[in-house]
């Protein structure tokens, strides 16, 4: 008789544990979906690159005139660099600092405490990144051409930089 109870009070248990699978499975099931569609909305968040908007809202910082931002900063000396592009953005930064300190700079650098697209080439955070390059480059071929500070900044802001091409030489 004791073994008879025994088994009795076995398929008991186990016939508990099937059923709490069974009755579960929706909630385990929707819990690990959550957690995977979370975890790629938070991975493609962090991997991409902001575009630039044409809202004035999401404009980056930027002097509105150069002499706000008097003394200019010294940046980093251009031959020291080995790419041809990041150069001639350290050489325009060099050459134009009135003009660079009126533009913003949409690698959005101001969470790191710069002030206007200047402020990148203090130190060699410009040399990683495309964005603050291509937005000089782009600045040096407007100021060649005559372009104001606003106008430069209006190409900018409308993304034009982002259509200049990598130069890795």
């Amino acid at each position: 008789m004791f073994d008879r109870k025994f088994e009795v009070e076995m398929g008991h248990k186990r016939k508990a544990q099937d059923s709490w699978l069974s009755v579960h499975w929706p909630m385990i099931f929707l819990g690990t979906a959550a957690i995977a569609l979370f975890s790629g909305i938070g991975y493609i968040a962090s991997h991409t690159t902001p575009k630039p908007e044409t809202c004035a809202a999401a404009v980056p910082v930027y002097y509105d005139r150069a002499e706000d931002a008097m003394p200019f900063p010294a940046t980093l000396e251009p031959a020291t660099f080995k790419r041809a592009d990041v150069r001639k953005a350290y050489q325009t930064a060099k050459e134009v600092p009135g003009v660079l300190v009126q533009q913003p700079c949409y690698c959005y650098c101001q969470r790191k405490g710069h002030r206007s697209l200047l402020d990148c080439f203090k130190t060699d955070h410009a040399a990683s990144c495309n964005i603050c390059v291509r937005e000089a480059v782009l600045t040096d071929q407007m100021h060649r051409q005559g372009k104001s500070a606003e106008e430069t900044r209006k190409s900018i802001v409308q993304g034009q930089w982002a259509s200049l091409g990598d130069s890795h030489e």
